[in-house]
């Protein structure tokens, strides 16, 4: 089980009459097996939560736990791997894709069993494992995030937190990361808090939505039943905000995701 749960959590930077709370008593579940999607526009503290759950931020007060204990913040194979919104930002340019990898691989793995793991976790992403000699330069966007999200599952982590990783993307691209982000959920069974400004695209992913506005959870529940009877005032506007939604304020279906033809070197599915 892969339960993750934010309670009371508080982040706050600054100190004295000029610290800001960034995150202001949140309270949400991300059951095992589930994807829960956390929306909100910039600034709403959706990424400064996250960013708090690996430890890279920390709490004012409240407490992150995974399956009732504590999320570890040393160690090896960290139980919370992040994917973030730009894959440069945690891929070394100096490294090739299977050394950006294979140093997120459990450790006590012969060199053959690690590039045997690499090559294993590139196809999952669907890219040719012969790219795990190529540096991040060499890659396309799209390609890059399918390295990062590759690396983050190399952790073999408990929980998935996927950062707004589609919205530095092309739109003809988008649609291809959210089908695999959809498949590894399916095939992996993963545990994910995936994160976006786009009620759309967390729609197509999500069976749960949380809605963030001003450090705080307004709204939480079945994805189906937040969207089609949004009860803030702030899901009403992000619903609103979606080019093309349905006449009863819905977004299109979840079934399929139809971006424009593919950019010349991604993969097309």
């Amino acid at each position: 089980m892969s339960t993750l749960r934010f309670a009371d959590m508080t982040v706050r930077f600054g100190t004295g009459r000029h610290a800001i709370t960034a995150v202001d008593g949140v309270n949400l579940t991300v059951p095992h097996g589930t994807v829960v999607g956390l929306v909100g526009e910039s600034g709403s503290g959706k990424s400064t939560l996250a960013r708090a759950a690996v430890g890279l931020v920390p709490a004012a007060a409240g407490s992150i736990t995974l399956d009732g204990r504590p999320v570890p913040r040393k160690g090896t194979g960290r139980p919370l791997q992040m994917v973030f919104q730009d894959p440069n930002s945690s891929l070394d340019p100096r490294m090739t894709v299977g050394e950006a990898i294979g140093e997120i691989t459990p450790r006590g793995l012969t060199a053959a069993e690690r590039q045997a793991d690499v090559a294993r976790l590139l196809e999952l992403v669907h890219l040719d494992p012969a790219r795990a000699s190529a540096y991040p330069g060499q890659l396309s966007g799209g390609q890059r995030q399918r390295v990062a999200l590759a690396r983050a599952l190399a952790g073999r982590p408990s929980v998935l937190i996927a950062d707004e990783i589609t919205s530095s993307l092309d739109v003809s691209i988008q649609g291809a990361v959210l089908n695999l982000v959809r498949e590894l959920q399916a095939e992996l069974d993963l545990t994910m808090l995936f994160i976006s400004h786009n009620l759309a695209v967390v729609r197509y992913v999500a069976s749960r939505v949380a809605v963030m506005w001003q450090g705080r959870i307004v709204e939480e529940g079945p994805a189906d039943q937040v969207l089609a009877q949004p009860s803030h005032p702030y899901t009403s506007r992000l619903l609103a905000a979606i080019p093309g939604k349905g006449a009863r304020g819905g977004p299109a279906s979840k079934r399929h995701w139809t971006p424009t033809k593919p950019t010349e070197g991604e993969p097309n599915d």
